[in-house]
């Protein structure tokens, strides 16, 4: 059968944004690690995890009203860690694309040990 009214469907139809970069933004405690990510490949500018050898990293800062608004987000869904990555357009808006409260953090070389320490300090109860 052959779906006649389209608004009835439960699915997100996403647009396209062209990037410049890509950013993995990390919290833990509302500590904010961040880095921008930059494709080496055709399949790694669609989605960076389809060639992680072709990527490179480069350790940012997130812009002060982005930063404000992960850890609203954060607090308002009780989470003390969680991964979101951004599309950075050549204009450098930032678009939110995924929240993973589980998400990978030691990929980037830069960002692991101020990861992990945040990560055992918050396991340990010290935090910001």
């Amino acid at each position: 059968m052959i779906l006649r009214n389209y608004s009835q469907l439960r699915c997100w139809r996403l647009e396209w944004i062209p990037k410049a970069y890509e950013v993995r933004v990390t919290v833990v405690a509302g500590e904010v690690f961040a880095a921008e990510i930059h494709a080496g490949s055709p399949a790694s500018r669609i989605d960076f995890r389809r060639d992680y050898d072709s990527l490179t990293y480069k350790v940012c800062d997130v812009p002060v009203d982005t930063t404000a608004g992960l850890r609203r987000l954060l607090n308002a869904f009780g989470l003390q860690y969680a991964a979101l990555d951004f599309l950075v357009s050549d204009e450098r808006d930032w678009y939110l694309i995924d929240v993973n409260p589980n998400g990978q953090w030691a990929f980037v070389p830069e960002l692991r040990t101020p990861i992990t320490r945040a990560l055992a300090d918050l396991l340990e109860g010290r935090t910001l």
